[in-house]
This record gives structure tokens, sequence and C-alpha cells, in this order.
């Protein structure tokens, strides 16, 4: 979006995830655990690109507090009355939060090769079964 670009309430937001999917732990006016992760991260990025007086700030946080899918409908409506260069650095934010959150999460459950007690042990990978081989 330009910034000379005008915002329409009217026009369809397209999300990156999907906002309001039920699961079997979730009530019919609840938001589903992911969402509310995400909804988490939006709400964070917000607060610090708006500031926590803002109303769009306070309505998104409310909707992750609460979880509810009422609370949800105005948070996203505050959302979209943000002008566009708003809304699309708020997006860019929110996506790199995201990344460095997945990226510390995978780091987390890696391996640590260095911690070999010698520096000359070598892990000993199995060769497959032969039935498995490559003819």
């Amino acid at each position: 979006m330009t910034s000379s670009e005008t915002h329409d309430s009217r026009g369809r937001v397209n999300y990156f995830f999907e906002v309001g999917r039920t699961s079997g732990e979730a009530g019919m006016n609840e938001i589903d655990t992911r969402d509310r992760q995400a909804l988490g991260l939006l709400s964070e990025t917000v607060t610090a690109e708006l500031g926590p007086a803002s109303v769009v700030a306070r309505e998104v946080n409310r909707a992750y507090r609460s979880g509810r899918r009422a609370d949800l409908r105005t948070a996203s409506a505050a959302f979209d009355a943000l002008p566009g260069w708003q809304r699309t650095r708020i997006n860019g934010d929110a996506t790199r939060r995201a990344k460095r959150l997945k990226a510390r999460l995978l780091q987390s459950t890696a391996r640590d090769w260095r911690d070999l007690s010698a520096p000359d042990e070598r892990i000993t990978i199995p060769t497959p079964p032969r039935f498995l081989r490559p003819k």
C-alpha cells in the first residue's frame, strides 16, 4: 500500500493466519489456542508501535487476554481503521517477531554438537539395513 491510498473498511482483509477457528478445546465464543498465540504476538507489536494508550493496542490486548470472539471482532475493526502504511509497518514488525520466535524455539530443540567430550570423538551413524539401501 502507498501512503496516499485511502482505507476502505468494507474491503476484504487478508490475514496471514486464519482467525477464529474453533478446535475441540475452544468453545463457540472462544478463539483457537494458536490464534491466541498469534494475537499475543500482534498485541506486543501494536503496543510497541502505537503505545499502550492507543485504542487499537488496548482492543487487541483485550482480545488476547479474554479470548472471546466478540473482542476479536472489535480489535479487528480497530486495527482495520488504521492507515494502510501503519498496518503494513505493524505487519512487517509482527512477521519479524514471529520469525525470531520460531527460530528461537527451533534452536532450543536442536542438539548442540559442540558438547562432545573429546575433540577427536566421532559420531557413528549406523549403516541402514540392506533392504533400505538403493540398488
